[in-house]
């Protein structure tokens, strides 16, 4: 008895398919490989208020108020504000020693310019989609809201890349004849918000002097936001360089460098 051997009519389509998968296999594990570039780096920053150009005709916009957190972030220095509208916990950093300290001390000393934010820290950065947004605030605290309040983003191809999304808002006093702030009101009333929400009381945590960075202030009293300018702005970097962002309101400078080596030995 002969056994007569068919080729199954399905083989060349599996042989198709597969043949049409595999570049694409392929390309998703490129994109899972880390760039060469990939590695620790140290970044200072510094925020500060300067004088409004004369000529711009960029104007505040509407007062902003940050939505909660629902995705992982890491918090850059005291950010009690942040911490308020986290879901999740917030991933530490590793602080450095600040290297500006001649560009912060010199606006420091000019009136027309005041510094909001310096800090300095290491930390890995990765590809963009794989880099975590940096939750940054300073300035001083009006009713529990910071006047500069925002998150920055770092990553790195062939060239690093920085995308600011900062808000930088002014404040009026309320008076007392007025209605009482949302704060208040929801305290005051009981109302449902309070339980059908079981985050929201952390948000009406009062603020302490203990939680806010050096340099900031609680200035006592009842406020409310009467506008916000922003600024989002993406730029491409070498490692090394000190630039500068800039906007009507408020200018920001940052400096990335590569990170020693851990093993590597001290000079």
């Amino acid at each position: 008895m002969h056994l007569i051997k068919t080729r199954s009519p399905l083989l060349p389509l599996a042989l198709l398919l597969v043949s049409s998968l595999l570049p694409l296999t392929l390309a998703a594990q490129e994109e899972l490989q880390p760039h060469r570039n990939e590695r620790d780096y140290i970044i200072e920053v510094l925020v500060f208020t300067q004088p409004i150009a004369r000529n711009t005709t960029e104007m505040p916009g509407r007062p902003k108020i940050f939505d909660k957190l629902h995705s992982p972030a890491l918090k850059i220095g005291p950010a009690p504000a942040w911490n308020r509208l986290s879901y999740l916990p917030l991933q530490l950093y590793t602080p450095t020693e600040p290297q500006l300290v001649k560009e912060a001390e010199a606006l420091q000393r000019n009136a027309n310019y005041r510094l909001l934010f310096h800090d300095a820290w290491r930390m890995p950065v990765t590809a963009e989609e794989r880099s975590l947004p940096l939750l940054i605030e300073g300035g001083e605290y009006y009713d529990g809201f910071p006047e500069l309040q925002g998150q920055l983003k770092i990553s790195v191809a062939r060239y690093l890349h920085v995308e600011t999304d900062f808000y930088f808002s002014r404040f009026k006093p309320i008076d007392n004849s007025q209605e009482t702030s949302v704060t208040q009101l929801l305290q005051s009333s009981h109302s449902p918000l309070l339980t059908s929400q079981p985050n929201l009381p952390q948000l009406l945590q009062k603020i302490e002097p203990d939680e806010i960075r050096n340099g900031s202030r609680l200035i006592e009293g009842r406020f409310q936001i009467s506008d916000s300018a922003r600024m989002h702005q993406r730029r491409r970097m070498r490692s090394g360089e000190l630039h500068m962002i800039d906007s009507p309101y408020f200018g920001l400078l940052i400096k990335i460098e590569r990170a020693p080596d851990a093993d590597a030995a001290p000079e």
